[in-house]
C-alpha cells in the first residue's frame, strides 16, 4: 500500500522533511527499504550538505535525528535504553542525543502559567526566577517560591509541542509497518511494537499529572528513609502542563570534589545510592529507569536526592518472583530453567533454535556464574546477555531491559564513586531476602489463603454448573467437540490407503476372473475369450496406474 493513502495531506509535508533528512545524512538505503522512493525525488534536486565521509553510520544517525526534533530525538533517547535491540556502537552514540533548543521568552512561560492556572501567576507565585535552570525539547524549568516560603522548581511544557508529537508518532507507526512489511530480517525485532511502547512511554511524559503519581508514589515508599529525599509534590499548584515540585539544594552526584561541602564522603554516597535502586526494585517493584547523574542530587548530611519521575518501570509481584526465580537459575547454573523461565516470560520466539540458544547460555554461564560474586560486573554481564538476545532475537520484556539498564547505571557511578564498588555485592542481602520471603511461612499462607478461597469458589459454583450440564444433555442439544492434532491429516492418509487396497484388490479380481474366464474359453472354443481379454487389458491399466501412484509416493 503506497505511503500517501496511509496519511493525511497535512502529514506529508513533514514525512517529505523526514526523507530529505534520511537522504542528507546517508540513509538512502532505508529510504528505499521503505519504500520512500517517490518523496525522494523532490529531495534529489535540492543540495543538501552531506555528512563527512569519516562519520560512521551510528554518528550520522544520531545527527539525524537531532535534526528531525523532539519526538526522534526523544526515540533515540529510548532506544539508547534498549541494548537488547541496539548494538553497542549505536547505544553509545544515541545516549549522547542532547535537547538543542533554545530557552523561552520569560514572558511566554508568564503566558502559559496563566493559562494554566486561569489567574495571573503572582497570585499564586511569591517569586518567579526569570532565568531558566534549564530547558529541554518538552518542557523548560525556572526557580520559584510560594506564598508561605517554600522553594520550589517550575516545570513547564512547550507550547505546541502535543500536536506536533501526534503527527510525528503517527508518521513513525506507518514507517514501523513498512519496515515490519518490505524488510524481512526487521521483523524478528517488531519495529510496530517498539513504536507503540515509544508512543505509549512519550505520551505518559507529556502529561505531567502521570509524573506527579509517581513522585506521590516513591515519596510513599521512602517516607521512612532519612537517607534518601524525595522533593514534595504540590499537586494544587500542579496541572497536564505545569508541574510544580520542592526546590532541592544540593549538587550532582558526580561532583566528587564537592562531597566535603555536603559532609559525606564518596564511598558512603555509592552505597546509598545503590540501596535507594535496590530497594524500588526488590522492595517496592517501582524503580526509576534513568537515574544517570543529572537526575540524582547530594543533599547535606548524606542524603541523596531524586529527581526526574517522567521513566519509572513497574515490576508486579508475578514479575518479581520470576526475577528472582531466574537470579536463582542463574547462580545454580541450570541453562534449561533459564531457558524455561524465559519462555514463561514470552521472550523466546517461535522459530529460535532452542538447543542453539542453550549452548549459548551454557557459555554466558559458564564465564559468570563461575567467579566470585565479588569480581562480576553487572555491565559486562548484561552487554553479553543483551548480546544472546539480539542474536536469538528474544522478546525481552521492556520492564526487565529497563532494570538491567538502571542497575547498569547505577553500577557505573558507585565505580566512579568508588573503584572497589561491586553491585551484585549491595544486592545480595536484598536477593536473599526477596527469596527467604518468598519461602516464608508467611507467603506459604497467603498463598494457601488464595487458593482456598479460589476453590471455595470453584465448588460454590459446581452444582449450578452440573445442573445446567444435566439439563442440556436432556435436551438433546448435548455435544463434545473433541480434536487432535494432526487428526485431519490421519484421517485424509487413512482413506486414501483404503481406495489403494480396494484398487488393488480390484487388480487382483480382473486378473483371477479374466484368467478363468480366458481359460473356460480355450477348452470350450466359446466366445467369452474376448471378455477375458479385455478383463485383462482392464486389469493391465488399472495394475500401471496403481503401480504409478506407489512410486510417487515412495512408500515402498
Amino acid at each position: 500500500m503506497s505511503v500517501i493513502r496511509l496519511l493525511p495531506l497535512s502529514e506529508l509535508a513533514r514525512l517529505r522533511e523526514i526523507v530529505h533528512i534520511l537522504v542528507k545524512y546517508g540513509f538512502e538505503d532505508m529510504v528505499g527499504f521503505l519504500r520512500l522512493n517517490p518523496l525522494k525525488a523532490a529531495g534529489d534536486r535540492l543540495l543538501f550538505r552531506k555528512p563527512s565521509p569519516s562519520d560512521p553510520r551510528p554518528v550520522r544517525l544520531r545527527k539525524a535525528l537531532e535534526e528531525l526534533g523532539p519526538t526522534f530525538s526523544k526515540l533515540g533517547q529510548i532506544l539508547s535504553a534498549r541494548p537488547d535491540l541496539i548494538p553497542p556502537d549505536y547505544i553509545e552514540e544515541l545516549s549522547r542525543l542532547q535537547d538543542r533548543v533554545s530557552p523561552l521568552p520569560f514572558e511566554r512561560i508568564e503566558e502559559l502559567l496563566e493559562e494554566s492556572w486561569g489567574i495571573p501567576f503572582r497570585e499564586r507565585l511569591a517569586f518567579l526566577d526569570p532565568v531558566p535552570l534549564g530547558q529541554a525539547t518538552i518542557a523548560q524549568v525556572h526557580r520559584g517560591r510560594l506564598p508561605d516560603g517554600t522553594e520550589v522548581a517550575i516545570k513547564v511544557r512547550r507550547p505546541g509541542i502535543l500536536p506536533k508529537v501526534e503527527a510525528d508518532l503517527s508518521i513513525l507507526a506507518v514507517l514501523a509497518g513498512l519496515l515490519e512489511d518490505n524488510l524481512e530480517r526487521s521483523r524478528r525485532y517488531h519495529p510496530r511494537d517498539v513504536v507503540k511502547e515509544f508512543s505509549r512511554i512519550l505520551r505518559l511524559e507529556l502529561d505531567f499529572t502521570h509524573e506527579g503519581k509517581n513522585i506521590g508514589r516513591a515519596a510513599r515508599h521512602f517516607a521512612d528513609d532519612p537517607e534518601i529525599v524525595i522533593p514534595r509534590y504540590f499537586p494544587e499548584y500542579s496541572t497536564d502542563q505545569v508541574l510544580v515540585l520542592e526546590f532541592l539544594d544540593g549538587i550532582k552526584i558526580d561532583q566528587i570534589d564537592r562531597f566535603s561541602e555536603m559532609g559525606t564522603t564518596p564511598e558512603v554516597i555509592a552505597r546509598i545510592g545503590a540501596r535507594s535502586i535496590l530497594k524500588q526494585v526488590f522492595v517496592f517493584g517501582f524503580f526509576q529507569g534513568d537515574p544517570h547523574p543529572g537526575n540524582i542530587l547530594v543533599l547535606p548530611g548524606s542524603r541523596i536526592g531524586i529527581l526526574d519521575f517522567g521513566m519509572f518501570g513497574t515490576l508486579s509481584k508475578t514479575w518479581r518472583n520470576l526475577l528472582g526465580d531466574l537470579l536463582v537459575a542463574l547462580s545454580d547454573n541450570d541453562t534449561a530453567r533459564v531457558v524455561g523461565l524465559l519462555r514463561r516470560m514470552e521472550a523466546i520466539p517461535e522459530d529460535c533454535d532452542s538447543l542453539r540458544l542453550e549452548s549459548e547460555l551454557a557459555r554466558f554461564l559458564d564465564e559468570f556464574v563461575n567467579q566470585p560474586l565479588s569480581e562480576i560486573r553487572v555491565d559486562l554481564l548484561a552487554s553479553e546477555l543483551f548480546a544472546i538476545s539480539r542474536e536469538h532475537a528474544l522478546k525481552l520484556p521492556a520492564e526487565l531491559v529497563l532494570l538491567l539498564r538502571a542497575l547498569v547505571i547505577m553500577e557505573g557511578i558507585g565505580r566512579q564513586l568508588d573503584p572497589s564498588f561491586n553491585m551484585l555485592e549491595e544486592a545480595r542481602p536484598f536477593i536473599v531476602s526477596q527469596f527467604l520471603k518468598n519461602f516464608g511461612l508467611g507467603e506459604l499462607f497467603r498463598n494457601m489463603k488464595i487458593s482456598s478461597r479460589t476453590l471455595l469458589r470453584i465448588l460454590s459454583d459446581l452444582p449450578e454448573r452440573i445442573e445446567r450440564l444435566v439439563d442440556t444433555a436432556g435436551t438433546g442439544k448435548f455435544r463434545i467437540d473433541f480434536s487432535l492434532r494432526h487428526l485431519d491429516d490421519l484421517i485424509r492418509e487413512i482413506d486414501r490407503t483404503g481406495n489403494l487396497l480396494s484398487l488393488s484388490i480390484l487388480v487382483s479380481s480382473l486378473v483371477i476372473g479374466s484368467a478363468l474366464i480366458f481359460s473356460a474359453s480355450l477348452s470350450s472354443h466359446s466366445s467369452f475369450k474376448t471378455l477375458g481379454l479385455i478383463g485383462f487389458s482392464g486389469a493391465g491399466i488399472l495394475g500401471f496406474f496403481l503401480a504409478i501412484v506407489i512410486l510417487r509416493s515412495r512408500r515402498f
